[in-house]
């Protein structure tokens, strides 16, 4: 038996679904907002997510980074209409285990929940250990042992982003970030990581913990805590 959260705002398609995931002995609950999701997970816990990407109170490229940042345990599958190659492609770069579309046969989602239960299983949680790195976003400030920097909105927007993803961020996630696609945007990605190593070298003594992953993106080397 494996515990399912689907979140699914189309009432009469989670239903269906729901039934048949309980007639082969799995626990299901669903949720019809992003904030019925989030609700859910504080009271009952899940061992796979279904999760539709349309919801209308949060957008489901928006809850992946966040559910893997909070419940890194949980088997995440995304379940949407959304069919674009690029969107599949960011879905799993953002922390899906598996991107599957509308229309599919019950049983196939069946299958693929049962494989990712298989391979991601509930742990013991951990004790979340200090770090020594705090990003002040509404301060836009970075903190490192009592020393403090300020930062631009778009060096905060970029570290904020990579420490709200376990992955590495996608380089053209960033460059949406900042404004879209342009001949200037990625050279201006490189310069901002740039200034901010340089900022934090000379104002807090230390190497900023940026990771660059070839191919992939950025992700940091270290926890950051948020405040």
């Amino acid at each position: 038996m494996t515990q399912i959260l689907i979140v699914e705002d189309n009432g009469d398609y989670a239903g269906d679904m729901a039934e048949f995931l309980t007639e082969l002995d799995h626990e299901v609950t669903i949720a019809t907002t992003a904030g019925e999701m989030w609700a859910a997970l504080t009271k009952t816990p899940a061992a796979v997510v279904v999760l539709d990407l349309g919801l209308p109170d949060e957008d489901g490229f928006n809850v992946i980074p966040r559910m893997r940042q909070l419940y890194p345990e949980i088997g995440l599958l995304v379940l949407t209409g959304r069919v674009a190659f690029d969107n599949r492609i960011l879905g799993l770069r953002l922390g899906a285990d598996h991107y599957l579309t509308k229309p599919i046969k019950f049983p196939e989602l069946a299958a693929h929940i049962e494989a990712l239960d298989r391979r991601v299983r509930p742990q013991e949680p951990q004790l979340p250990q200090p770090s020594k790195w705090t990003l002040k976003v509404s301060a836009r400030q970075l903190e490192l042992m009592g020393a403090v920097i300020d930062l631009t909105e778009k060096e905060c927007n970029f570290l904020h982003l990579l420490t709200i993803n376990t992955r590495p961020v996608p380089r053209q996630v960033i460059v949406a970030g900042m404004g879209g696609e342009d001949p200037e945007a990625s050279r201006r990605v490189d310069m901002l990581v740039y200034r901010l190593r340089k900022k934090a070298r000379s104002g807090l003594g230390q190497d900023l913990p940026l990771r660059s992953a070839y191919g992939e993106g950025y992700s940091l080397s270290a926890g950051f805590t948020l405040s």
